[in-house]
C-alpha cells in the first residue's frame, strides 16, 4: 500500500500511499460486506471523517461505507465542528494537521460539548512522536492511529472496538 516516501517538515519521513490499490481493496471488500448487511439489520451508525486530504477522506469513507456505516466528511476542523452542531455523530475520525482548526483543537472542543463528551474520537495522523500521541489522548481521543501504520483492518478493528 505504500508506494513511496517523501520528506516533510523538519526532515520527517512521510509515507506516500498507493491510492488505486487502497481503493481497489476497499471495493473488493464492499461486495461481501453488502451481501452480509442485506441479511442483517442495516446499521445506522453515522461517522464523521475529518481530513484536509481529499484522497485520505475518500479512502476512509470507502472503507467504512463498505461495512455499512453512514459517513459524512469534512475537510478541516472548523467545518467538522460546524457539522457537529447540526447532527450528533456516533464516532468522529480526525486528522491533526489541517487548516482552520487542527484535530487536537477539534477533539478538545468536542469534549467540551456535553453531547460529544462520550462520543468516541479516533485521531488518524502522520504525527508519530510520543508527545503527539500523548497530546491526542490528553485532549480526549479514544484512539490514535499513525498513518504510516494505517491499514483498513486496523481502522475497522478500532471502529468496532469503540462502537461495535
Amino acid at each position: 500500500m505504500v508506494s513511496g516516501v517523501t520528506v516533510g517538515e523538519l526532515n520527517s519521513i512521510i509515507n506516500v500511499l498507493h491510492i488505486p490499490e487502497l481503493l481497489s481493496q476497499a471495493h473488493e471488500i464492499a461486495e461481501p460486506a453488502k451481501r452480509s448487511s442485506q441479511s442483517k439489520e442495516q446499521r445506522t451508525t453515522t461517522i464523521l471523517v475529518v481530513d484536509d486530504s481529499l484522497n485520505t477522506r475518500e479512502i476512509e469513507k470507502s472503507i467504512l461505507e463498505a461495512y455499512g456505516y453512514v459517513v459524512v466528511t469534512a475537510e478541516d476542523g472548523q467545518e467538522a465542528f460546524e457539522k457537529t452542531r447540526e447532527l450528533l455523530y456516533d464516532l468522529v475520525i480526525t486528522d491533526v494537521e489541517m487548516p482552520q482548526m487542527d484535530g487536537f483543537t477539534l477533539t478538545e472542543r468536542l469534549r467540551g460539548d456535553e453531547r460529544y463528551r462520550n462520543v468516541p474520537i479516533i485521531i488518524v495522523t502522520s504525527l508519530e512522536k510520543d508527545a503527539d500521541k500523548k497530546r491526542g489522548i490528553t485532549v480526549g481521543a479514544n484512539a490514535y492511529i499513525v498513518k504510516g501504520a494505517f491499514d483498513q483492518s486496523n481502522l475497522l478493528e478500532t471502529v468496532r472496538t469503540l462502537i461495535g
